[in-house]
């Protein structure tokens, strides 16, 4: 029996494939990310380095179960600035969390400890607030 169940793994691999999401439909027409030579959504975002500085930096959606989109992001505390950043998620989380063009915080967090925001468009994390 392990042999037909070896047999059955390498001849029915598992991938898992990006699939894009309304959402990155939607975010294509409205030029708020394009695709690159392979077909794939990517955007531009304002990207944290160990040495304190920041670049911008192409960011690729990544493969992942169910349908996907690409967006950026910034963390802070008060004026300290702890992270910013791209990530590629489903397209639930991005699209009730993240706004189109600028980075704006919920104001949900009343303690004001550490906040988060993401968006969506071409260097959208550059700038960041609270709502």
């Amino acid at each position: 029996m392990p042999q037909l169940l070896l047999l059955l793994t390498i001849a029915a691999p598992f991938t898992a494939t990006a699939v894009l999401s309304g959402l990155s439909h939607e975010l294509l027409g409205e030029g708020l990310i394009w695709t690159n030579a392979d077909g794939t959504p990517v955007t531009m975002c304002t990207v944290s380095l160990k040495n304190g500085s920041t670049v911008a930096q192409t960011c690729t959606m990544t493969e992942g179960f169910g349908p996907r989109s690409v967006g950026c992001y910034a963390v802070w505390s008060g004026a300290r600035l702890l992270q910013q950043g791209c990530y590629s998620g489903q397209e639930l989380s991005l699209r009730d969390q993240c706004r189109k063009g600028a980075c704006v915080a919920d104001d949900n967090n009343k303690n004001g400890a550490v906040l988060f925001c993401c968006c969506h468009g071409a260097l959208c994390n550059e700038n960041y607030a609270r709502a």
